[in-house]
Parts: C-alpha cells; sequence; structure tokens
C-alpha cells in the first residue's frame, strides 16, 4: 500500500495531531539527514502554506518519519495514535 494511501486513512480528526507529531519526530531524529534534500523541500513547502496536516502534506510527513525512524513512527502510530491498522499498512 503507498504512503499517499496511508496519510489518507489518518482520520480526519488526527491529521494535526499527526502532522505535529511526525513533525517533532523528523525533528529530532538523529537520522534526519538521511531525508533527501527534495523531500524536506517539499514539507518547507506545505508547511508555509499551513498544508502539512492535507492529504499530501501527511504523506511527505509520512515518507521522512518512515526515513529517518521507522521503529518511532511504528510506535507514533500504534501507541500516540492509536491507528494500528496502519502500522500494518506501513510494514506491508
Amino acid at each position: 500500500m503507498s504512503l499517499r494511501e496511508v496519510a489518507g486513512r489518518i482520520p480526519v480528526s488526527l491529521r494535526e495531531i499527526a502532522a505535529e507529531r511526525m513533525t517533532d519526530l523528523i525533528l529530532n531524529s538523529k537520522n534526519a539527514g538521511r531525508i533527501p534534500s527534495d523531500l524536506a523541500k517539499t514539507i518547507l513547502y506545505y508547511w508555509q502554506r499551513d498544508q502539512l496536516a492535507s492529504e499530501v502534506g501527511l504523506e511527505a510527513l509520512v515518507k521522512a518519519a518512515v526515513t529517518a525512524e521507522p521503529e518511532k513512527t511504528v510506535t507514533l502510530f500504534a501507541e500516540q495514535l492509536g491507528l494500528k491498522e496502519l502500522v500494518v499498512m506501513l510494514q506491508g
């Protein structure tokens, strides 16, 4: 399943929280250097337009979070956001 589908399945009620927590995860990651510059620019683009909680903004954040911190991203989705069904999609 694609990351766009994962992002699209994040409930609207959790999108702001998910965007904020993934942003924090990425910014605090020691592995942030693994994120390609074009992806970082895409995230910045959506942040500047207050669109990180949109489906495309979340898609970029999920991609960056999985790239930098795959295990912490799984924990974020499963434990903090309660989206265990999306963990299966991320790992599949």
